[in-house]
C-alpha cells in the first residue's frame, strides 16, 4: 500500500473532491506524522465544556499526536511496547459489530474485565498523546499545512499537581493553574452506572452546545471521550461510561474507517454541527480506546480572523493517538 492508499485509508469512507490537492495535504499529514520530534507539551486548553471550540476536543495534555504505536500500561497485567497492548481479552466477539450500540456493548464488556489497581493518592498519572492537526487560525484544515506534536503530562491522583515539560525542563504546578476537567477522584468515584454517569454529564454540560438536546448530546459525546481517553479509570466505571455514549443520540459506526500505523480501528462516531464528524477509534481485537480523528463530511465555510476557510469534504481536521497511560509514583516516570 502506497502514501496515498494510506492516507485514503486514514480519510475514511468518504469521497475526496480532487486527487491532486488530496495528495499533497494527506502526504504532507503523513511525513509530518512519521519524521515529528518530540516536543514539551504545550499549556492544555480546558476540556470542559464551553471551550470545545469548534467541535473537536483538544486532548488535556496539550497538543500532541501523530500515526504511530499505541502503549496503554495498566498496573498490572501484560504490556508491550511494540504497538500492541497485550492479549485479546477472552469473551470478545470475533465478529465484527453491526452498530455503534453494539460496539460501545463490546468496548464496554472489554473495560468491565480488565485488571486494575486502584492508584493511591500520592501517584500520578502519565499520560502521552502524539496530534496532527492544522496549522491555521482556529486549527481549521483547507488543505494543509499540518504540523504535528507529542504532549506529555503527570497529574497527581490526588488531584493537586501537575507536571509539564517547559524549556526541556520538567516544571510542577498546582493543579489550578492548569485546567484539565475533573479531577481524578471526582471522575473513579462515579457511579458505575450508564444512566447515572449520563445524568452527571449532562449536568456539566447543561446551557453548552446551544441550548438544543442534539447540541447537548455532541457536547457529551466530547465530553466522555475526553474522560476515557485522559484518564486510566476502574473497569466498571469506564464500562459505563462506554455505555452512556450509546445513549446519545446521533451515534454511529464507521466500520474499518481509520488504519493507525498498518493496523485497522473501528470508529464510533457523531457529526457534529452538520459537517464534523468526530471519531473515537477503537481497536478491533480490544476495543480498548486507541485514538480519534476528526473528519470534514461535507463541504464548509467557517470565518477565522484573517478571513473565510473554505474546508472540503473528505479533509482530516485532527488525528490523534494516545500512546501512553500509566500510573507511576512521580513526575518524569514514564513506566
Amino acid at each position: 500500500m502506497d502514501d496515498l492508499q494510506i492516507l485514503r485509508a486514514l480519510g475514511g469512507p468518504d469521497p475526496v473532491p480532487e486527487l491532486d490537492s488530496e495528495a499533497r495535504a494527506r502526504t504532507a499529514l503523513l511525513a509530518l506524522a512519521q519524521a515529528a520530534p518530540a516536543m514539551p507539551a504545550r499549556a492544555a486548553r480546558r476540556t470542559r465544556w464551553a471551550r470545545l471550540g469548534w467541535r473537536i476536543a483538544v486532548p488535556a495534555v496539550a497538543a500532541a499526536v501523530a500515526v504511530g504505536g499505541l502503549v496503554v500500561v495498566e498496573t498490572s497485567g501484560p504490556v508491550t511496547r511494540d504497538g500492541q497492548v497485550g492479549p485479546v481479552l477472552p469473551g470478545l466477539p470475533a465478529a465484527r459489530p453491526a452498530n455503534a450500540a453494539e460496539a460501545l456493548g463490546y468496548a464496554a464488556d472489554a473495560a468491565a474485565k480488565r485488571r486494575f489497581t486502584r492508584p493511591r493518592p500520592d501517584q500520578w498519572l502519565y499520560l502521552e498523546t502524539r496530534t496532527t492537526s492544522g496549522k491555521g487560525p482556529g486549527g481549521f484544515v483547507e488543505s494543509g499545512p499540518y504540523e504535528s506534536h507529542t504532549g506529555r503530562v503527570w497529574r497527581s491522583i490526588d488531584g493537586k499537581q501537575v507536571a509539564i515539560y517547559k524549556d526541556g525542563k520538567l516544571v510542577t504546578h498546582p493543579s489550578a493553574m492548569m485546567s484539565f476537567g475533573f479531577d481524578y477522584a471526582t471522575l473513579a468515584n462515579l457511579p458505575p452506572d450508564p444512566d447515572a454517569v449520563l445524568a452527571w454529564v449532562r449536568d456539566q454540560v447543561g446551557g453548552v452546545g446551544g441550548g438544543t438536546r442534539d447540541g447537548e448530546d455532541g457536547i457529551a459525546f466530547t465530553t466522555i471521550n475526553a474522560i476515557v481517553r485522559d484518564n486510566l479509570l476502574p473497569p466498571a466505571v469506564e464500562s459505563a461510561l462506554f455505555r452512556a455514549l450509546g445513549k446519545l443520540s446521533g451515534v454511529t459506526l464507521v466500520p474499518d474507517a481509520v488504519n493507525l500505523d498498518g493496523r485497522p480501528a473501528i470508529a464510533v462516531a457523531r457529526v457534529q454541527d452538520g459537517w464534523l464528524r468526530d471519531e473515537m477509534l477503537l481497536d478491533p481485537e480490544t476495543y480498548r480506546l486507541i485514538g480519534e480523528r476528526a473528519v470534514a463530511i461535507a463541504d464548509h465555510t467557517t470565518n477565522a480572523l484573517d478571513g473565510s476557510r473554505r474546508i472540503r469534504k473528505g479533509t482530516i481536521q485532527r488525528l490523534l493517538v494516545r500512546n501512553a497511560a500509566v500510573i507511576v509514583d512521580a513526575p518524569g516516570q514514564t513506566s
